[in-house]
């Protein structure tokens, strides 16, 4: 009996020890479509890579991001600088519908490519050779669809608490570009939530590319001339914009304005509702690039779409903020949800808050 306990411990010490020999640290590139700071279209993509960072950190990956500052000509030409880095993976994620032509030029470097939060559409992916395609070995998309028709339906909702269900509702929209597939999916979402109430006045249905500044003028210039009751915005930046622009018209009545991406509140215009959390999931690629290099995550695990995304009124969303704004991401221990973990978790907001150290 004590020899087999013997030959059982000198077993998982073998086993432990094994694990630790073949695990390797590993380089990934992230080209980063916006900029390393807070600027006219919000903090999001600044706090994509703060939460990259965090998680290579715990699980001792070595990061390196490249900024395109929201410019798809830029970003293109970036491929180059990307690859002379020498990778052992590239994340990318397709702004603008560009990423294409960068996953094959990568391609041509045997150099593997995991798409993060925007990927390639299913016509897009038809266009790679058979080779290609083998370079493209992940993508983690949040359900942008669903987040754009539950905005809708709590900003309908705030409405009719507020006022008769038989009121015409003029309702003003903020897309971010016409080819983004966030931005297509969370129009979508929308389009069908208001096809449930029959009063809608769609007073507006406009791209302002992100920016809050763009939203502003847009919204201003509305407001010369019509009423709007409801403002959905494709992203947090350009509800700041509209908010700015309601309040220096001084109306008698105040729209309801919701966003996506739980930015850090702008001062002074903060919104009604805020959609957010999937600004967290870099952070989980990291995790699941870990397990694709480890060969410990099975095929169908790498490629996820994850319904991430909860409103401001949840119970989590105060804390979330508190520990982006302190810089307090460290205090998330992103280990827990990789696949060699022992008590590996799904992903979710509320599980991430549950790994606080």
């Amino acid at each position: 009996m004590h020899k087999k306990c013997f030959f059982l411990i000198f077993f998982l010490l073998n086993s432990l020890f094994s694990a630790s020999i073949c695990a390797r640290n590993f380089t990934v590139v992230f080209l980063n479509p916006g900029y390393p700071e807070s600027n006219a279209t919000g903090n999001f993509w600044a706090n994509v890579t703060r939460f990259m960072v965090a998680a290579a950190d715990d699980l001792n990956i070595n990061l390196l991001t490249i900024y395109a500052y929201r410019n798809h000509v830029l970003m293109k030409s970036l491929a180059q600088q990307v690859i002379e880095q020498k990778p052992d993976y590239v994340i990318l994620v397709n702004e603008k519908g560009i990423a294409l032509n960068i996953v094959k030029k990568i391609a041509e470097h045997k150099i593997p490519v995991f798409m993060l939060l925007n990927t390639l559409s299913s016509d897009e992916y038809d266009l790679l050779s058979q080779d290609e395609k083998k370079f493209l070995i992940g993508s983690l998309t949040p359900d942008n669809y669903q987040v754009g028709k539950k905005l809708s339906d709590d900003l309908i909702k705030a409405y009719l608490k507020q006022n008769s269900r038989d009121n015409m509702i003029n309702f003003f929209v903020l897309q971010g570009d016409h080819t983004t597939p966030a931005a297509t999916a969370r129009v979508k979402g929308f389009s069908d939530s208001i096809k449930a109430h029959e009063n809608i006045n769609l007073i507006d249905n406009t791209v302002a590319n992100w920016s809050k500044q763009q939203a502003y003028q847009k919204v201003k210039g509305v407001l010369q001339r019509d009423r709007i009751d409801i403002i959905w915005s494709a992203n947090d930046a350009m509800a700041f914009g509209a908010k700015k622009a309601v309040l220096e018209a001084e109306l008698i009545y105040q729209p309801i304005i919701g966003g996506i991406n739980w930015d850090v509140s702008d001062e002074g215009y903060t919104i009604d509702i805020s959609y957010g959390g999937h600004v967290t999931l870099g952070a989980y690629a990291m995790a699941m690039l870990k397990g694709i290099d480890d060969k410990v995550i099975v095929d169908e695990e790498k490629y996820q779409l994850i319904d991430i995304f909860e409103s401001s009124h949840s119970k989590h969303f105060s804390l979330f903020e508190a520990l982006l704004v302190n810089n307090e991401l460290s205090r998330y221990d992103f280990a827990r949800f990789g696949e060699d973990s022992t008590t590996k978790m799904k992903f979710s907001i509320e599980n991430l808050i549950e790994t606080l150290k």
